[in-house]
C-alpha cells in the first residue's frame, strides 16, 4: 500500500544542474577542492550557494539579446556568435550568476570559466592604478596624447596608436582613461613599468602574474570572464581581494554545517589610489566610451 501511494510531489523531479549547468560547474569545482567525488555523490550533502535566480534569469536573457543585436549589426549569421556573463556582488565576492554560453541549459564548454581571450582595454584601469600608487600621478595629471615609439628588447619599434588614429595633445589622466586613449596609457605604464602592472594584476586576482611586456599595457593578456570579474571585484571592494565563490556552506544529511566558507581577504592595492581610480572610472560612463550604457 505504501509503495502504491502518491508521494505528493508537485511536478516532475529534476536536478538543479539541468536548469543551470554553468553555475553548477563552478560549484563542483569549488567542492572538489575539499571533498572526494564519492562523498559528493553519496553523502546526502546539502550545498548552500550564492546564486540569485532572478539575476541569473536576466543574465541569460540579456546575453541572448545582446548576441542577436551584434549578429544583426555586424551582418553575421544568426546563432554564429557566442558569449558569457559573470555577475558578482558589489561589496562581496559572491558569484550571483554565470552564463556560460548562448544556450544556458546545455552542458558543455564553459565559456565563463574556461574561454580565455585578450582583455584589451579592460586592463587600462590597472595601469592607471599603478600610476596612482606610485605617487607620481593623480587623476588631474596632464598626459601627452601624441605619437609614441618604444624600442623593444628585440630591437623592433612598437608604435601604439589610438583607436581613432587621432591625437589630442595634453589631456588629464581622468579623460585619458574615460576615452580609453592608448598613448597616454602606455606612457604611464612604461614610466611605472610593465612589471608593476603585472604584479598588480596578480594581487587583484590573477592566478599568476602575466609576462611584463609593453603590450600588456594595452591588454595583450588572455583571461577568462571569471578572471576579469575577479580583478574588477577587487577594485569594487576598495582594493581588497577575496576569492570569488559560489558556495556559502555545506550541510550534512541532518542539516548541520560541515563547513562554512569563510571570507579570505587580502589587501591588493592602496585603498586611496583605488578610490581615485573608481572616481575616474565613473567618467567612462558619464563622458567616455561607455556613455551609451546611460540609456539603460
Amino acid at each position: 500500500k505504501a509503495k502504491q501511494r502518491d508521494l505528493g510531489v508537485r511536478g516532475k523531479a529534476t536536478t538543479f544542474a539541468s536548469y543551470n549547468p554553468t553555475f553548477m560547474d563552478l560549484v563542483r569545482r569549488e567542492l572538489h577542492a575539499d571533498y572526494k567525488e564519492d562523498d559528493l555523490l553519496s553523502a546526502g550533502l546539502r550545498i548552500m550557494t550564492t546564486l540569485d535566480p532572478r539575476i541569473q534569469a536576466l543574465a541569460e536573457q540579456r546575453l541572448k539579446e545582446g548576441l542577436d543585436e551584434l549578429e544583426i549589426s555586424r551582418k553575421r549569421k544568426p546563432g554564429s556568435l557566442d558569449g558569457a556573463i559573470v555577475v558578482t556582488g558589489t561589496q562581496t565576492p559572491d558569484v550571483l550568476a554565470i552564463v556560460g554560453g548562448r544556450n544556458a541549459r546545455m552542458q558543455g564548454f564553459n565559456r565563463a570559466l574556461d574561454a580565455k581571450r585578450p582583455i584589451g582595454s579592460l586592463v587600462k584601469p590597472v595601469v592607471y592604478l599603478a600610476g596612482f600608487e606610485s605617487g607620481r600621478y593623480t587623476a588631474a595629471t596632464q598626459l601627452e596624447d601624441a605619437p609614441l615609439n618604444i624600442r623593444l628588447d628585440t630591437g623592433k619599434i612598437w608604435s601604439p596608436q589610438n583607436y581613432d588614429h587621432q591625437y589630442r595633445g595634453p589631456v588629464p589622466a581622468i579623460r585619458a582613461l574615460a576615452e580609453s586613449l592608448n598613448t597616454p596609457t602606455v606612457r604611464i605604464g612604461m614610466d611605472v613599468g610593465p612589471k608593476k602592472v603585472a604584479g598588480l594584476l596578480k594581487s587583484l586576482g590573477m592566478s599568476k602574474a602575466p609576462p611584463p611586456l609593453p603590450s600588456l599595457l594595452l591588454g595583450a593578456v588572455d583571461l577568462s570572464p571569471m578572471e576579469v570579474a575577479q580583478v574588477y571585484n577587487s577594485l569594487g571592494n576598495g582594493g581588497f581581494h577575496a576569492p570569488l565563490k559560489a558556495v556559502r556552506a555545506v550541510l550534512d544529511v541532518d542539516g548541520k554545517p560541515l563547513e562554512r566558507y569563510q571570507l579570505k581577504i587580502d589587501r591588493a592595492a592602496d585603498p586611496s589610489a583605488v578610490a581615485q581610480l573608481t572616481t575616474s572610472m565613473l567618467q567612462v560612463v558619464d563622458r567616455g566610451t561607455a556613455r551609451g550604457a546611460r540609456r539603460w
